[in-house]
C-alpha cells in the first residue's frame, strides 16, 4: 500500500496524511472563534480611549452590546474546553489514548528539551534541524497555554459576571483583583496568539503565507516527511501511513485557504492597533512623569 501511495505521488497527485481528525478540527474552530470574539469584543473596552475603540464598539452596539457579546465569547470558550475534554474522556474509555509519554502525547518530554537546544543551534548554524515528531516543542507550548488562559483568564471573567455571588464568600477586593489579572492575562495572550502562535504556524519558513493543515485536517506527504521526519519515519515502519494517507489532487482546499487568510491578516491588524493603543499609553504616562 505504502508503494501505491508513492505512486501516485511520482505520477504528480498530492499524497495527504491525516493529522488531525474532524472533531479536533471543529474544536480548534470554536476555540479560534470565541477567542477572535473576545479579543474584538475586550480589547475597545480595555483600550477605550484609543482611535479604534469607538468604532469597534459601535459594530456591537455599544459598550453594553459588547458586553453581551463577551460573554456569549466566554460560553463558547468554555464549550470549547468541555469539547477537548469530552474527546479526552471518550479515547480514554475506548482505550485509545496514547501512552502519557510517548510520541504521539502532547505531554512535554525530555527529548522536547534536547530538539529546543538542537534547535536554537541549527538557527545559528551550529547542527542540524531536529528530527521532530507529531508534535513540537512549540505545538506542546501552545497547547498547554490554551489551559493556562482558560484556567487564569476563563475564572477571573467569571469572577467579574457574577460579582455578588463572589462575594458572599469573599472580601469584595477580589473583584478588582479579577479585573487586573482578566486584563493583563488577556493583552498577554492576544499578544502571544497574534505574534508568537501566528509566527510559529503561518509565518514561519516553510509555511508561509499560512498552514492549512487545522481547516484541512491533512499534511502533504512531501511536507511530511521534511518538517516531521521523526513521525514520518515511525509510522513508514510501523505500516501506519498507508492507513491514514490517501492520493488527492489538490492538498488545499480553497475555502479552508481563503478562511484562514481572512482570519489571519484580521490577527495580524488587531495585534497593530493594540500595540498602537499600548505604546500611547505607556507615552502619556511617561509625559505625565515628566
Amino acid at each position: 500500500m505504502n508503494a501505491k501511495l508513492f505512486s501516485a505521488e511520482s505520477a504528480g497527485h498530492h499524497v495527504l496524511v491525516r493529522r488531525f481528525t474532524p472533531w479536533s478540527r471543529l474544536t480548534h474552530a470554536v476555540l479560534a472563534l470565541s477567542v477572535y470574539g473576545l479579543v474584538f469584543t475586550g480589547m475597545p473596552l480595555k483600550f477605550a480611549g484609543a482611535f479604534w475603540a469607538a468604532p469597534l464598539l459601535k459594530l456591537w452596539g455599544g459598550p453594553r452590546g459588547a458586553g453581551i457579546a463577551h460573554r456569549f465569547f466566554a460560553v463558547m470558550l468554555f464549550g470549547a474546553g468541555a469539547m477537548h475534554l469530552g474527546a479526552v474522556l471518550l479515547a480514554a474509555a475506548r482505550k485509545e489514548l496514547p501512552p502519557l509519554f510517548g510520541p504521539d502525547s502532547l505531554l512535554p518530554r525530555p527529548e522536547d528539551l534536547r530538539q529546543f537546544l538542537q534547535y536554537l543551534r541549527h538557527l545559528l548554524g551550529r547542527d542540524l534541524r531536529p528530527a521532530f515528531d507529531r508534535y513540537t516543542y512549540w505545538e506542546k507550548f501552545d497547547y498547554f497555554a490554551v489551559f493556562w488562559g482558560l484556567v487564569i483568564i476563563g475564572s477571573s471573567g467569571l469572577v467579574m459576571w457574577f460579582p455578588e455571588t463572589v462575594t458572599r464568600f469573599l472580601p469584595g477586593w477580589v473583584v478588582n483583583a479579577a479585573l487586573v489579572i482578566h486584563s493583563d492575562e488577556a493583552l498577554l495572550a492576544a499578544g502571544f496568539l497574534f505574534a508568537i502562535h501566528f509566527f510559529n504556524t503561518h509565518l514561519r519558513p516553510g509555511a508561509f503565507p499560512l498552514d492549512p493543515v487545522i481547516f484541512s485536517g491533512f499534511v502533504p506527504l512531501e511536507e511530511l516527511r521534511e518538517e516531521r521526519p521523526g513521525w514520518y519515519r515511525r509510522l513508514l515502519s510501523s505500516g501506519q501511513l498507508a492507513r491514514i494517507s490517501a492520493p488527492a489532487r489538490s492538498p488545499v482546499p480553497l475555502p479552508a485557504l481563503l478562511a484562514g487568510i481572512f482570519f489571519l491578516s484580521l490577527g495580524l491588524v488587531m495585534l497593530a492597533l493594540i500595540m498602537w493603543a499600548a505604546i500611547a499609553e505607556v507615552l502619556r504616562y511617561l509625559g505625565a512623569l515628566l
